[in-house]
């Protein structure tokens, strides 16, 4: 069995029905799904599709650039109120930050506001943390020590860092996740953190539909292609298949409180 930790349900890169996506990925042994919302009207979208099928588990949080037009107070009780709405909601995420070239994106003190504002609402509701990071490295792990006797936990999704960071990450609790990314060429380095990854402590996704994995890329990743990240970190570990399978849905299970 698996669990594709991270994946974006539903979305118009898909042709697929969100059926078929879903009971296309169950054929292939993915068993659950953690759908993940980015915006306040992407969440209630996350949420309806948990209520909708039985194997499918949400989060919801806000993305660094979207809900710009919002003030901070509105998404707080927004999301305080969303995080009330369904016992199938795991986590509070994706969230963090982004810092890069964004058209009509949060400036990296307003991302830190709404970063730090999603880790309160966390605490408040004892929930763990899905973290998106882009170039953010030293400034997450000071927000994440202003919040360390609180027991923040969660995950480094689609970690793509070094191991000095990795490391930092797994001395604060937390796990990390890896997407098809480490399957191309060009991030082999990622394969490096593969190899060290504590068992216990690691996490597979897609993040579809984007980042498929090696000999999938120019077509909308799925939840099933999860399979294929399985294979080649059990390739890397020197593994066999079931029991990266095996570790990856247990660990999940355990971050996200899943029975």
């Amino acid at each position: 069995m698996l669990i594709d930790s991270h994946c974006h349900l539903p979305h118009p890169k898909y042709k697929k029905s969100l059926k078929d996506l879903i009971n296309d990925a169950k054929n292939a042994g993915v068993t659950k799904l953690i759908n993940i919302g980015t915006s306040v009207e992407n969440n209630l979208e996350v949420i309806k599709v948990s209520t909708e099928y039985e194997n499918v588990y949400s989060a919801v949080a806000v993305y660094p650039h979207e809900d710009t037009d919002k003030s901070l107070d509105f998404l707080r009780d927004t999301l305080d109120r969303q995080l009330g709405l369904s016992n199938k909601i795991v986590a509070v995420g994706e969230c963090g930050l982004d810092i890069g070239q964004w058209e009509g994106g949060r400036h990296v003190e307003d991302q830190i506001s709404l970063f730090e504002m999603q880790l309160e609402l966390a605490v408040r509701h004892k929930l763990p943390v899905v973290i998106h990071n882009r170039n953010g490295d030293d400034r997450i792990m000071d927000i994440l020590d202003k919040f360390a006797r609180q027991n923040v936990i969660g995950v480094a999704h689609c970690f793509s860092s070094s191991w000095d960071v990795a490391q930092k990450y797994l001395d604060r609790g937390f796990f990390l996740s890896f997407s098809g990314m480490f399957t191309y060429k060009a991030r082999a380095k990622l394969q490096e953190i593969v190899k060290k990854v504590p068992l216990d402590r690691f996490l597979l996704e897609t993040d579809a539909p984007y980042l498929p994995p090696e000999g999938f890329r120019g077509q909308p990743n799925e939840p099933k292609n999860v399979v294929e990240v399985a294979k080649k970190f059990a390739e890397i570990r020197g593994l066999e298949f079931d029991k990266v399978a095996d570790l990856s849905y247990s660990n999940t299970c355990r971050l996200f409180g899943i029975n």
